[in-house]
Formats: C-alpha cells, structure tokens, sequence
C-alpha cells in the first residue's frame, strides 16, 4: 500500500465533533501491522484530560486482535476549513509503539505522501537512561 492509500484511509475516519468541553475525531490514524492487516483510529479529547490519540486507538485495535508489530503508520488532523495535514506521533505515541515491541523502531512513520522515517529516528534516545548505569 502506497503512503497516498494509507493517508486516504487515515482521512476517511476523521469526523469531528466539538462538545461543550472537548473535541473528538479531528485527528484520524491508519496503520499497517507486520501482517498487513490495516487499522484506525481516531483521537478522542474529552476536555478534562484522559483522552487518547488517533495512533493509540489504532494500536488498541491492533492489539485486540493480537498484533504488537507495526510496519508502516500515519497520523492525519483535519483543521476546521476541511484542510488535511500529515502529523507525526507525538512522544508518548512514540514511546507506547517501541514500548509494545521492540522491533517497532523499524516502523515507517508517514511524514507526507512522498517521504517516511524509521520511528528509531523519531525515538533517537529510546533506551539512552540505561546507558547511565
């Protein structure tokens, strides 16, 4: 699947909703597990705190269903004009992805249509505190 395919599916999702106190699906996320299935997601900002992100609703997902390794992820914000931006994981995202398996340094994080990073190159100093032993 082409970075273009899995922003479309990330977009697709995203159907904001503004309460009195917060703001739910403004930020869509799809991801490619190691076995090709895909998942979404979307963010959930509930105005008080103990929300959650799109990329963590997608883990979640993947995890029910038993998958921990993620091949390729991206997270899409729709602002209130309707235009669509590519976003990286924030670092708690980060973290959570490295944090469920190991190997997820070497997933692809979508930047833009036409460009990736490991997420190792997001996560430079993922394990830099043991080092300090």
């Amino acid at each position: 699947m082409t970075n273009k395919e899995l922003i479309k599916k990330a977009v697709a999702i995203v159907k904001s909703k503004k309460t009195k106190g917060g703001l739910f699906a403004d930020v869509g996320c799809a991801l490619i597990s190691k076995s090709g299935k895909i998942y979404t997601g979307v963010c959930a900002d509930p105005g008080w705190g103990y929300g959650f992100c799109a990329e963590q609703s997608a883990i979640g997902s993947m995890i029910t269903n038993g998958e921990y390794k993620i091949k390729k992820i991206v997270g899409v914000w729709k602002n209130k004009k309707g235009a669509i931006f590519v976003i990286p994981p924030c670092g708690n995202c980060r973290q959570f992805m490295y944090n469920i398996d190991k190997s997820n340094l070497e997933t692809e994080v979508i930047l833009d249509s036409d460009k990736t990073v490991k997420l190792k190159e997001l996560l430079p100093y993922y394990d830099s505190w043991k080092k300090q032993k």
